[in-house]
C-alpha cells in the first residue's frame, strides 16, 4: 500500500514541475507544435501537408480536381 502511495505522490510531483511554467508564465499556453506554427519554418516558407493540400485544392476547378484523382 505504501508503495502506491508514494508512486502517486511522485506522480504528481513530476506533473507539478513539468508544469512549472505554464503555469506561471503570463501567457500560460502548451507551446506550439505544429508546423505552421514554427517561426524558422515560416521564415523558411515550410508549411503542413494540410495547408500545403488545402492551397493546391483550392487553385484547381472541380473538372481538374477529378482528372487529377483519376491519373492516381
Amino acid at each position: 500500500m505504501s508503495v502506491i502511495i508514494v508512486s502517486i505522490i511522485l506522480v504528481s510531483v513530476a506533473v507539478v514541475l513539468l508544469s512549472v511554467k505554464i503555469i506561471f508564465q503570463d501567457k500560460g499556453q502548451f507551446p506550439e507544435t505544429h508546423v505552421g506554427g514554427n517561426k524558422a519554418m515560416q521564415e523558411r516558407k515550410i508549411s503542413c501537408h494540410t495547408s500545403q493540400h488545402n492551397e493546391t485544392n483550392s487553385k484547381l476547378n472541380l473538372a481538374e480536381r477529378i482528372k487529377a484523382r483519376q491519373s492516381k
